[in-house]
C-alpha cells in the first residue's frame, strides 16, 4: 500500500469553474460590491444605505429598487461568498479516500484564500459574531469542519493515523492551516504566493506525517 502522506493531493485535483471577482456590470452589482467592501473594512455596523450609495455612485432610493433593506443586502453578500467557497471545496468532498478528502480540503482551502482573498476575508476574518445574518455562514463553516472531523476519524479507523481524539486532531489541523494563511494575509511571510504555497505545503505535510500510524503505508 502506498504511503498516503507521500502522495500529493494536487495530483488528483479536478478543475474548478471559479473566476476572480469581476467588475460590476449593473447597478445591483455595483451596490453589492460597495456593500461588501464596506463590510470587510468596517464590519456589519459600517454598512449603511447612505454609505453604500456614496461608494457605489448611486442615490439611496436607487438601492431600494434592488434591495428592500440592509438585511437583504447583507444576506446576498453572505450567499455570494458561500457559493464561491462551495465551488472551491466540492472536489474534495468527492475524493475516493478519507485521507485524500482531508488533504484536498486543506489544499482547496489554500487555493480559495490565495485566489479569492476578498471572499476569504469575508468568510473567515471579517467580524460578524453579532450579526444574525451570519448564522448561515456559521452553519456552513461548522458543517465543513465536521466533514473534516469525519475524515480524520475514518483515517484513524483505517490505520492511516494513530488513534487519538478526532475532534482535537482536527482542531490542530485547522489551527495550522488557518494560522499560516492568516499570517500570509497579514503579509508576515511577504507577498509571494508561490513561495508561501511551498511553505504551507511543507508545514501541512509535517503535521500529517506526525499523525501517521507507524505501520501506515506498509503491507
Amino acid at each position: 500500500m502506498e504511503d498516503p502522506v507521500d502522495t500529493p493531493a494536487t495530483a488528483s485535483r479536478a478543475p474548478r469553474d471559479v473566476n476572480s471577482v469581476r467588475a460590476p456590470q449593473n447597478v445591483r452589482e455595483r451596490v453589492l460590491q460597495a456593500a461588501q467592501e464596506l463590510f470587510l473594512t468596517d464590519g456589519p455596523h459600517g454598512v449603511s444605505m447612505r454609505k453604500v450609495a456614496a461608494k457605489a455612485g448611486v442615490t439611496a432610493p436607487a438601492i431600494y429598487r434592488h434591495y428592500k433593506d440592509k438585511d437583504e443586502l447583507l444576506s446576498e453578500i453572505i450567499n455570494a461568498g458561500l457559493e464561491i467557497l462551495q465551488r472551491y471545496l466540492e472536489p474534495a468532498f468527492r475524493a475516493s479516500t478519507p485521507f485524500e478528502r482531508l488533504q484536498l480540503l486543506i489544499d482547496y482551502y489554500l487555493d480559495f484564500a490565495l485566489e479569492q482573498p476578498r471572499y476569504f476575508d469575508f468568510a473567515f476574518l471579517a467580524p460578524s459574531h453579532d450579526m444574525h445574518l451570519a448564522d448561515e455562514l456559521a452553519r456552513y463553516n461548522r458543517s465543513t469542519f465536521m466533514f473534516a472531523v469525519q475524515q480524520v476519524q475514518l483515517c484513524m479507523e483505517q490505520g492511516v493515523f494513530e488513534k487519538d481524539d478526532p475532534l482535537e486532531t482536527s482542531i490542530m489541523l485547522w489551527a495550522e492551516a488557518h494560522g499560516l494563511v492568516t499570517l500570509f494575509r497579514m503579509e508576515r511571510f511577504g507577498t509571494d504566493a508561490s513561495a508561501f504555497r511551498a511553505v504551507f505545503r511543507r508545514a501541512i505535510d509535517r503535521v500529517l506525517c506526525g499523525l501517521r500510524h507507524p505501520k501506515a503505508g506498509h503491507d
